[in-house]
């Protein structure tokens, strides 16, 4: 937890504030972001802009995940700044998809910590993001940079319509299915076949917002067995179904 006497802009003008955050812009793999309590951003690193696509950071103070995502992905980010603010509890290396300005798909490892006044009121919240195809090091120094679970990670984002099977993958990274488990549960709290399940429907998300494929068309590209499967699946992971996801955008 952030113990701050003051509101989110003067935080920021604090010297020891700026000193870190300067330090920050020197961590080329590590996003960097502080919000306040509106879950506005009132400050990013340059890694962060450069994955945004953004130059300047006037770009994106003052604005929201709303404003870059579409509403699904956005509401669960907002979420989860909330619920660290609310129960002041920090979320620690929770997996989260995102896409970059050209819509990319990417795994992140995302961590988030309060920012309270000394009355105990939430100011806002301060978070990094990682990618999780560059691994990051466990409690006790055990780093998983290098493992079988992040070169399946790497493989399943760069082709989530892929055909693959979760044997096939344990085979091929050279492990058994039960040591990938291990791995990918203690990366990123989840198992491989639902990472690869929430990989095929971010994935779609992405070309519903930026093709006019059909839905059948993605069911089928994406590997479920009908149509219906997709939608329960999209809907059960992002909280709405495809059409209306699709509708929503263009209402946008």
């Amino acid at each position: 937890m952030i113990n701050a006497p003051h509101s989110p802009p003067e935080i920021l003008d604090h010297p020891v504030t700026i000193s870190l955050l300067k330090l920050f812009d020197h961590l080329d793999e590590v996003c960097f972001f502080i919000k306040d309590d509106e879950s506005r951003f009132l400050h990013v690193n340059q890694t962060l802009l450069l994955r945004l696509g953004l130059r300047d950071a006037r770009e994106i103070l003052g604005t929201t995940d709303h404003e870059r995502y579409p509403a699904p992905v956005a509401d669960q980010l907002a979420k989860g700044d909330r619920e660290v603010m609310e129960t002041g509890a920090p979320l620690i290396e929770h997996a989260e998809v995102l896409f970059d300005h050209q819509g990319k798909l990417e795994w992140f490892s995302t961590s988030k910590y309060p920012i309270v006044a000394s009355q105990g009121t939430a100011l806002g919240v301060a978070g990094i993001t990682r990618s999780l195809s560059k691994g990051f090091s466990q409690a006790g120094g055990r780093s998983l940079a290098n493992s079988a679970a992040t070169q399946v990670i790497d493989w399943i984002s760069e082709n989530p319509s892929g055909r693959f099977r979760v044997r096939e993958l344990a085979r091929r990274s050279g492990i058994s299915e039960r040591q990938l488990h291990r791995q990918f549960i203690d990366l990123v709290k989840m198992t491989p076949s639902e990472f690869l399940l929430r990989s095929r429907v971010h994935a779609a998300a992405a070309d519903l917002r930026y093709s006019d494929e059909t839905i059948v068309s993605l069911a089928e590209k994406y590997g479920f067995c009908d149509q219906s499967s997709f939608t329960r699946q999209f809907r059960r992971l992002l909280g709405i179904t495809p059409a209306r996801y699709r509708k929503r955008l263009h209402e946008g």
